[in-house]
């Protein structure tokens, strides 16, 4: 367990807490027995709660790794008047991240902890411009796919795209419960910490709304690179099938003119002549030139 002072509160962080250390922090904290009860495993749903001492809040924080198929990782954070815990059941870096800033940073950890509410934004803050940054290594690798498919129009890009847009869609699944649970945050987050606080409040929901907005594009712009690749891969298909029958009518008069000559009869027109092997040829070049020229009348090649 991590612990941290503020200016009139301690902030006390667990990573993959036990029953026995979450039963010894609720008899401590007073904390209700369904909020003790949850904290000893992840929950599927994010979620507020305020309770008579105290605020419950669970979030979902999106993993943007491409090896990990999970949608995210669990951040659940209670809010008391002179406490503040913080508990994670996976790896969560921009969590981590935050903690060492406040253990090695003397000013910045002065200025977010100066009391529980203003260490929630900080903190929410945080997480969101995490996922920012997270999203902008996201857009330079939409825009090198982006590039590779234009310059390199023979390939195919199925796989590549689709591992895209499985993390966009893991990550979209995974930002898109927050804005309820926020938005209530603020209307609790009013009677818990007090008006004062609706300002900040308001900020993490515009800091989610920048999120959302940004993942919202990227869907857009995958899905179009998605359909893209497939009109590409179509046309490419086309192509070679039209090349193909092209190639297939051009030589249907040699295997015409080889298998009347190949039929076993007394007698055959030209068989038997002097040249009569080279008019043979001659048909078959005429016959081939005669196709060639017709398909360019079309305008099929």
């Amino acid at each position: 367990m991590v612990t941290l002072y503020g200016k009139n509160f301690v902030w006390m962080h667990l990573s993959r807490p036990s029953e026995e250390d979450i039963l010894e922090l609720a008899q401590n904290k007073d904390l209700h027995p369904l909020v003790a009860d949850e904290l000893v495993h992840p929950t599927f749903r994010p979620k507020v709660e305020h309770h008579d001492s105290h605020l419950y809040l669970i979030l979902h924080v999106p993993k943007f790794d491409a090896r990990d198929s999970s949608h995210g990782a669990e951040i659940d954070i209670v809010i008391g008047k002179d406490f503040f815990i913080t508990t994670q059941y996976a790896r969560v870096p921009a969590l981590e991240e935050f903690i060492r800033v406040c253990e090695t940073d003397k000013r910045r950890a002065k200025q977010y902890m100066t009391n529980t509410g203003e260490l929630l934004y900080h903190l929410l803050s945080h997480v969101f411009a995490n996922a920012l940054q997270e999203l902008e290594v996201l857009d330079k690798r939409i825009t090198e796919m982006e590039t590779k498919l234009f310059r390199d129009r023979r390939r195919e890009f199925v796989e590549e795209i689709s591992l895209l847009r499985r993390e966009i869609l893991d990550f979209r699944r995974t930002v898109q419960p927050q804005l309820s649970v926020l938005q209530s945050l603020e209307e609790e987050g009013k009677t818990f910490f007090g008006k004062h606080m609706r300002l900040y409040l308001s900020r993490i929901i515009g800091d989610y709304l920048r999120v959302w907005h940004i993942l919202e594009n990227h869907k857009e712009t995958i899905e179009a690179l998605r359909e893209t690749n497939e009109s590409l891969i179509s046309l490419r298909t086309t192509e070679i099938t039209k090349n193909l029958t092209i190639m297939a009518f051009i030589t249907f008069p040699l295997t015409l003119l080889a298998s009347l000559f190949g039929m076993n009869t007394v007698t055959f027109p030209i068989v038997g002549r002097p040249n009569d092997f080279w008019i043979i040829i001659g048909i078959m070049l005429a016959g081939i030139v005669g196709m060639f020229v017709f398909f360019r009348w079309k305008k099929w090649i």
